[in-house]
């Protein structure tokens, strides 16, 4: 393995702050390949996630599965480590391949004694790894609800929606074993959603401090003194439709209502309320997590 195994580096880095990949090396051990790393950062405490990828000259992607070490909430550091047991994944690396280190980081905001992510959720995998299923058509939407299975979509199957407000899951994802949060985050709780706007004064006011200051329709901006940065993402009924972006905000939380429905919060443009919603499961619904 080790006379056939020839991978080059490269990465992709986020620059809201100062960060580096640096000192990155390889080598086969028995049956697992093992890439060492120094990961800089201009603030000492931060947290990032770690995500490797190999490609081979075709374009085609492995990521791997079976793998272990520096990935998840990595601090700065020297000598970072992960291990893939390439063999376990049944994959054997033969010839030229590219291998991609991404610092996957998440936009956050402490309120009260909780940190919520300040965007919103736009993966298109569980935790494990798996994929979660994309509906791109009203038809694959609609079946996903009707068979209790995880889908996600952006709005209007437009990816420049995705680039700003996230992707809209169904409740089945949220709920999924796999996890959808990243780790070290979870969906929140309809407690939990309680907690925070309690914290944030009265229900009528809440909303404001929440939502964006810009973005909502007919000017109907909040002051986001929270930071919580809320946007009108829309949402996406049942049957594949897609509803009032611009006008609406709504988030999913992980408790249910009953068989059919499950709890929710959502914000809207004429006033700065924030609205507790038992939605049916089958609909679309912007994600926010919580730091565990």
């Amino acid at each position: 393995m080790r006379k056939t195994l020839l991978l080059f580096f490269f990465f992709s880095l986020g620059w809201s702050f100062s960060q580096t990949i640096e000192n990155v090396d390889f080598r086969a051990e028995g049956k697992s390949i093992v890439v060492t790393y120094d990961f800089f950062h201009s603030k000492a405490d931060t947290l990032v996630n770690i995500e490797l990828q190999f490609k081979d000259q075709q374009g085609s992607v492995i990521s791997p599965k079976t793998i272990s070490g520096d990935l998840k909430n990595v601090k700065p550091g020297q000598a970072k480590r992960i291990v893939w047991d390439a063999l376990a994944d049944g994959v054997v690396l033969s010839g030229k391949y590219k291998a991609e280190l991404k610092i996957i980081q998440y936009n956050s905001v402490k309120i009260g004694n909780q940190v919520w992510m300040s965007e919103n959720l736009n993966v298109s995998t569980f935790r494990n790894g798996d994929p979660i299923p994309e509906a791109k058509t009203a038809e694959e939407w609609k079946k996903a609800g009707e068979k209790k299975q995880p889908a996600w979509c952006y709005y209007d199957n437009d990816p420049a929606n995705g680039a700003k407000y996230g992707k809209l899951y169904n409740w089945y994802a949220v709920n999924d074993s796999r996890g959808l949060a990243p780790t070290g985050w979870h969906i929140p709780s309809d407690a939990e959603w309680t907690k925070l706007t309690d914290f944030l004064g009265v229900r009528d006011a809440a909303g404001a401090k929440m939502k964006s200051k810009n973005g909502w329709y007919n000017n109907g901006n909040g002051n986001n003194s929270s930071g919580f940065s809320g946007l009108p993402g829309g949402g996406r009924y049942n049957d594949g439709s897609f509803y009032y972006i611009g006008e609406f905000g709504y988030w999913w939380s992980s408790t249910e209502d009953d068989a059919f429905d499950a709890w929710g919060r959502f914000l809207y443009y004429l006033n700065g309320v924030v609205y507790r919603y038992g939605g049916g499961k089958e609909r679309g619904f912007s994600v926010r997590c919580l730091r565990d």
